[in-house]
């Protein structure tokens, strides 16, 4: 197939010509004038490009926001797409415009289109079931003359209860298309349907960059322009996004979407589950996924360090040799670089079950409590013996050094064999200094970093007190609570 193919607002589209790193935003708005997506940011910060997509490689399907800014044109390839100019129904407004006009929820207008459509999200997931849901539906939205109460009280009146024409969409057959292999203004996007394409494909072409939600490469394409010419997207693969549990593992698809990984283990896995809620906004959470944000090895990545902790496997695949296994310790090589040879493909992660008697949590430090990436990033793991005396230690880091997860060895040996008190553990802690020569940066001086990453390992002690593997820490959203 070497046109896309897919629907917006219900209406059939072949694209063809088009470069392919035309991002859905600048399409819309530059090709179909549809205007009501606006562009702010371009990065995905600010959520006024958001629209929906439904999404079928699920068990059910559902509507899920997207910034369009970061979503490129091969990636629409067997998608429906809702812009704010698609919600509306026989000339009525759909149920989230209402909800903005009566909670005054609106002002300038600008920002206005993102948060209808990740209001019209919310009215049909019926997952919502937590208070910080709820926060977090909206955390994607900056709004900046409204103020977000009347926002989250649209959110508390909407969530779950769309039944329209809109539910009804979602009984509809989904979109069967063929494999894409796109060429266009000197580019080449080849988006398989099957493993067994993609693997193929790699093996062909092992320069090709390889995508999924493409939320980190959209970020350099849009601010510095593409660098490569070939890509291979992994977004129609179902097989990938799989999770499963066992009784000795977890097992994460390598295109699972943050989202939904986020509840999955909440109480399977807490440390992931936990820093998910602050990974970043809902938007980049529905199409990012751990695969893109491992093997881009960045040094300030904030699974890395829960994967070195917790003795993760990643699971990398070729035609040739199959499926090959490294532990996260032996996957980064260096600054950016990893292990992950040219015609392989990262496709999975196992995650060993702990003991409910081993202590763990992670942290995630930054100067936003939502998209923004982190000053210090840390996940700390624990067990010990009948005596309370450390068997095992595990203390891993980012944005302490070239590598994301790096360990903090001296640290570790400070620790292992001695009582689990607060007097070892301040041993632990003034050792990490040895460990770690951190940059300056703007995000964080290196002074900051290493009282930081000190600090963190205190409080992680006094955190498993009484939990040893806490949830989510509250943290309020705003400086004043109010009974509703």
């Amino acid at each position: 197939m070497e046109r896309i193919q897919c629907m917006i607002n219900d209406e059939p589209r072949e694209i063809v010509g088009v470069s392919p790193t035309m991002s859905l935003l600048h399409y819309l708005r530059d090709v179909l004038r549809l205007t009501g997506t606006k562009e702010g940011c371009n990065e995905g910060d600010c959520g006024a490009c958001t629209v929906v997509f439904r999404d079928d490689s699920g068990d059910t399907p559902r509507y899920r926001t997207v910034n369009a800014c970061l979503v490129y044109l091969p990636m629409l390839h067997g998608k429906q797409i809702y812009t704010i100019e698609g919600i509306s129904h026989d000339g009525k407004r759909h149920p989230v415009q209402d909800a903005i006009l009566r909670n005054y929820a609106s002002q300038c207008g600008y920002c206005t289109p993102g948060v209808a459509m990740s209001l019209f999200e919310a009215s049909y997931r019926h997952d919502m079931k937590e208070p910080w849901q709820f926060v977090e539906q909206m955390a994607g939205n900056l709004c900046r003359c409204t103020g977000y109460r009347p926002i989250v009280e649209c959110v508390n009146q909407l969530a779950g209860k769309g039944d329209d024409v809109f539910a009804q969409k979602l009984s509809d057959p989904a979109m069967q298309v063929e494999s894409l292999d796109y060429s266009a203004d000197g580019f080449r996007f080849f988006v398989p349907n099957t493993l067994e394409e993609a693997l193929q494909f790699k093996a062909d072409h092992p320069e090709a960059n390889v995508v999924a939600g493409a939320s980190d490469v959209g970020v350099i394409i849009n601010k510095m322009g593409p660098r490569a010419t070939t890509f291979l997207a992994l977004c129609n693969i179902r097989e990938l996004r799989k999770m499963r549990e066992d009784a000795a593992s977890l097992y994460i698809g390598a295109t699972a979407r943050l989202a939904d990984i986020e509840l999955f283990c909440q109480d399977r896995f807490r440390p992931l589950g936990r820093i998910l809620r602050f990974f970043s906004a809902h938007q980049i959470k529905q199409i990012a996924c751990m695969g893109g944000s491992v093997a881009g090895g960045s040094p300030v990545g904030d699974i890395a360090p829960i994967l070195a902790a917790t003795d993760a496997t990643l699971c990398l695949q070729s035609l040739k040799g199959g499926v090959r296994k490294v532990k996260m310790d032996e996957f980064i090589l260096g600054y950016r670089k990893t292990s992950i040879a040219p015609d392989e493909i990262l496709v999975g992660f196992e995650l060993p079950k702990m003991d409910p008697s081993a202590r763990c949590a992670s942290y995630k430090v930054s100067k936003r409590q939502e998209l923004d990436i982190s000053s210090v990033a840390a996940t700390f793991y624990v067990e010990t013996d009948d005596d309370n005396r450390v068997t095992v230690a595990r203390f891993a880091y980012g944005g302490m050094a070239a590598i994301p997860g790096a360990r903090a060895k001296a640290a570790e040996a400070a620790i292992i064999g001695k009582v689990w008190n607060e007097e070892n553990v301040e041993v632990a802690a003034e050792a990490i200094e040895r460990d770690f020569k951190p940059l300056s940066d703007f995000r964080a001086s290196a002074w900051y970093r290493i009282t930081v990453a000190a600090n963190l390992l205190r409080g992680f002690y006094q955190e498993t007190l009484e939990d040893r593997q806490p949830k989510r820490m509250y943290r309020p959203y705003s400086t004043l609570q109010l009974e509703m």
